[in-house]
């Protein structure tokens, strides 16, 4: 009910909300008046001292960081997991996209024979491709049936319960006037234009997206260590999983697999793409606190207040990160994705998410960009990216959602970094 409420107050008034009612200003885009991300990236960490080569780097800090986020962030990835299987895939007739695209329906087990879980996932794909193409895999909040027009049956609803109001007919124009009307779904017509395809699934199909289906979940991945984690860290895993699926296609091309989350699967992509290095690129949109903002900074919501709202996202320790031990920060999450392109999305009206955080953690990753000898973040305004960098930062108007203006700029950035088989 809350969910309910917050949306209707955010009809009325006009403010951002972000897995909460609470209603902020807009935030003032001055990089000046952005905190400070300690510590250095490259410099000490625990018993490990400065990194100076790329070599350093790979062997020595990056697995201490990997292992210091599942510790004291998000909790482990599941413990024993096989790797990803197909077990069906049936194409479905979709007249809006008959002509441009092939779409079909893949059911995907994951967690091992003993624990028979899946998520479905529905891959388009273009038709007729003179090779193979590349893909973005997208994680959504109401399962796929919202994000194709007048879905055909073929399409399966969420295994697990989804936002209230997701299946609601009357309720679609009004979270859309509030989310944007992507908030579901992209432009697949543009998104085809551009060569790109596209897979999407609702993580909640394995472990769900509310308490009660989001324990039950936990349980039957974790067993008894449940209670250390959280469902952040099982979406970033199924990103990976999704990608053992569609890699082994070779309509595919395994070397140019995008993720893209917003809000709390931003979170999870970013994770996703710090853990596994064969995802190509990621765009965080609006990922806030436990994604690209820093958990120390004093703007937005707070881990404690993430915590009161959806305490099974994270394990317990996430409550105390933007206190007392300040040797790890998002900072040092996304120079794990280096050198690799991220997209950091962003609203004035959504200071919740914590625009200028955001800004300070890419602009503290850098430095490991250029180990690797190439552009981090490299702009002067919060607004609009540098084409020619890894690390692009973005902010438009407006509240906490995803319109077609995003996906403009998306697409720009996969275009630049990702889309041609030379692409820098």
């Amino acid at each position: 009910m809350r969910w309910i409420f917050g949306l209707l107050g955010a009809l009325l008034v006009g403010g951002a909300l972000v897995g909460c009612s609470t209603l902020l200003p807009a935030v003032t885009l001055d990089p000046a008046m952005a905190p400070t991300a300690p510590p250095p990236v490259l410099g000490p960490f625990e018993t490990d001292p400065e990194v100076t080569t790329v070599a350093e780097w790979e062997t020595r800090r990056a697995p201490l960081l990997r292992q210091a986020f599942a510790e004291r962030i998000y909790g482990p990835y599941p413990p024993g997991a096989a790797p990803a299987r197909l077990i069906v895939r049936d194409e479905i007739a979709y007249a809006p996209l008959a002509e441009e695209a092939v779409v079909e329906q893949w059911s995907v087990g994951v967690g091992g024979e003993d624990r028979p879980l899946h998520f479905n996932m529905v891959v388009v794909l273009p038709r007729n491709a003179s090779g193979p193409t590349p893909l973005i895999v997208m994680q959504n909040f109401c399962g796929n049936r919202p994000a194709f027009r007048d879905a055909p049956d073929q399409i399966a609803g969420p295994l697990t319960p989804a936002f209230p109001m997701c299946d609601d007919a009357w309720a679609e124009p009004l979270i859309k006037m509030v989310f944007g009307r992507q908030i579901n779904g992209p432009p697949f017509a543009d998104v085809l234009a551009r060569g790109y395809g596209v897979a999407l699934f609702y993580a909640g199909d394995v472990v769900g997206d509310e308490p009660v289906s989001a324990r039950a979940g936990l349980a039957q991945l974790y067993g008894d260590g449940a209670q250390n984690a959280g469902a952040i860290a099982v979406w970033a895993w199924l990103y990976s999983q999704a990608y053992d699926v569609l890699s082994a296609d070779a309509r595919i091309d395994a070397g140019r697999v995008a993720i893209w989350g917003h809000s709390r699967n931003g979170k999870a992509a970013l994770l996703a793409a710090a853990m596994d290095p064969r995802i190509a690129a990621v765009i965080a949109h609006q990922s806030g606190r436990g994604g690209a903002s820093l958990n120390h900074s004093v703007d937005g919501e707070s881990a404690h207040q993430m915590m009161e709202e959806y305490d099974y996202w994270f394990p317990p320790a996430f409550a105390d990160a933007g206190n007392g031990d300040r040797t790890l920060d998002q900072h040092q999450l996304i120079a794990l994705i280096a050198p690799r392109p991220v997209l950091l999305g962003n609203s004035r009206r959504d200071a919740w998410a914590d625009p200028r955080g955001a800004w300070a953690a890419a602009v503290a990753a850098s430095p490991v960009y250029r180990l690797y000898g190439v552009d981090g973040l490299n702009q002067n305004t919060m607004r609009t990216p540098n084409p020619n960098a890894r690390i692009w930062y973005y902010t438009r108007g407006g509240l906490h959602g995803v319109h077609t203006r995003d996906w403009g700029v998306f697409l720009d950035f996969l275009d630049a970094r990702m889309g041609g088989a030379d692409a820098p």
